[in-house]
């Protein structure tokens, strides 16, 4: 299965993100789907994912809950990017689960994550670069949970398999 680990985006937040205009005829990412993936690990067996469940529980359980400015939303990663998103700051409590949450996949045997972290919500894929000018926030994103879930090769909406309450 083809997986990924996300803080998700509540219901009400993903409503007010998903009135933003998306530029471009971009594809829009549906309301339910919207998250911010914090570690991607591709192709797993479920078998693996399972047993790295309980030392995703602990990382949730010793992590306490925060909240999370989205800047702006514009393209990404760059100024003429080809995905419409809403930016995250990089705030310390986020820089810091994700630096958690990496310790604990490389004990394993996940290899590091060889991108720079640049935490986003993606909103919509254009048909192509675009000039567009970003919508200035901001918004609030509680973080209080994470999410384990599949990506379906179909391309279909994400499915969370587990979620775990941050303390």
């Amino acid at each position: 299965m083809r997986c990924f680990i996300a803080v998700p985006v509540p219901p009400a937040l993903a409503v007010t993100l998903g009135q933003q205009a998306v530029p471009d005829q971009g594809r829009r990412s549906a309301a339910t789907d919207l998250h911010l993936t914090l570690a991607f690990l591709g192709e797993r067996d479920p078998d693996w994912a399972r047993r790295l469940w309980p030392a995703l529980a602990g990382l949730a359980a010793a992590t306490p809950a925060f909240n999370l400015t989205l800047t702006e939303i514009g393209p990404f990663p760059h100024r003429e990017g080809r995905i419409w998103a809403a930016r995250a700051e990089p705030a310390p409590p986020l820089m810091g689960l994700h630096r958690n949450l990496w310790r604990c996949l490389e004990e394993s045997g996940v290899a590091g994550e060889e991108r720079a972290f640049l935490p986003h919500v993606t909103l919509a894929r254009l048909p192509g670069p675009t000039r567009a000018a970003p919508v200035p926030g901001p918004w609030h994103l509680p973080v209080t949970e994470l999410v384990f879930q599949e990506s379906p090769p179909d391309g279909g909406g994400y499915r969370t398999l587990k979620r775990w309450a941050l303390q």
